[in-house]
């Protein structure tokens, strides 16, 4: 069995700085940069497949067995790890989070609810109920995080973006995991950059170069990429459709409010699928479908 190892991660963490905002980010010549391109996780927990917010649905009863692991990892040893204390609650730990990042790289191949579900199925073998419940909210809060828009761009070379972007992503990740998942999850890579931070700020740290060498990106991984951009892309437009047409239908004075529910419901049920109605309507608001 072959490793997940540095040249997965290294593609994904820079797979992801490119979501977040850096364009075609550099090769990290400095811990600075590392950091980050963390959270080392493709922004797609949502992406138009995924089902809502968790993005851990009910694990099928069986995978076929060539769906059993995505192409890209069979032959792989998963990354990483999950493990619960004595009293079957979650280990919050970095290796948890590489477990997630490890599944998370199969985005492009495999749909996210599948990936989901996946998770889901695998961590009802390795740990107690309490656990996988916890996994499973963290999981959610995880991929939440993957697919925040951040407003500040974090620019290698020039060394005063780094500390608000730095400030930022702390507050986000907190705000989203919980100050003890976030330190579990990144407080050594935070605690680098902070020195290469205040290294520069004291004058001891040498400016970095502005034409820091690029990383040529796989061909499969930017397709990955491009296809998820795409399909979130048609996502919005599905819900900005459904957005305009049950505000339609709301004003339609002609229409009860039983008539107007009921016009609702006949819309969405053609044009979203099962996991698609269960997110769609969270997103505008709606009760769950009548029977789900």
């Amino acid at each position: 069995m072959r490793a997940w190892g540095l040249g997965a991660a290294g593609a994904l963490a820079l797979l992801c700085a490119w979501l977040a905002g850096a364009g075609r980010p550099a090769v990290p010549a400095t811990a600075t940069a590392i950091a980050f391109a963390a959270p080392a996780a493709r922004r797609v927990a949502e992406s138009p497949q995924g089902g809502s917010g968790s993005s851990l649905a009910p694990a099928p009863a069986s995978l076929p067995p060539d769906r059993a692991v995505p192409s890209s990892l069979q032959g792989t040893e998963p990354d990483g790890g999950w493990r619960a204390d004595a009293r079957g609650h979650l280990i919050v730990e970095r290796a948890l989070r590489r477990r997630f990042d490890y599944w998370l790289s199969a985005v492009g191949e495999w749909k996210p609810d599948e990936i989901g579900a996946r998770v889901l199925e695998a961590a009802r073998h390795d740990l107690p109920p309490a656990a996988v419940a916890q996994l499973q909210l963290l999981w959610a809060r995880y991929v939440e995080l993957q697919r925040h828009a951040w407003q500040r761009a974090v620019q290698p070379a020039e060394p005063g973006s780094w500390r608000p972007a730095l400030e930022e992503r702390q507050s986000v990740r907190r705000q989203l995991l919980a100050r003890e998942a976030a330190d579990a999850f990144y407080a050594e890579e935070e605690q680098a950059l902070w020195a290469d931070i205040l290294a520069w700020e004291g004058g001891r740290m040498a400016r970095p170069l502005a034409d820091a060498p690029t990383a040529t990106e796989h061909p499969q991984a930017a397709q990955r990429v491009a296809d998820v951009q795409a399909q979130w892309a048609h996502w919005e437009r599905r819900v900005d459709e459904a957005r305009g047409e049950i505000a339609r239908l709301r004003a339609a004075r002609e229409l009860s409010e039983l008539q107007r529910g009921q016009a609702v419901d006949a819309w969405l049920a053609p044009r979203f699928n099962g996991s698609e109605q269960l997110r769609v309507r969270a997103l505008l608001g709606l009760a769950p479908a009548p029977g789900a």
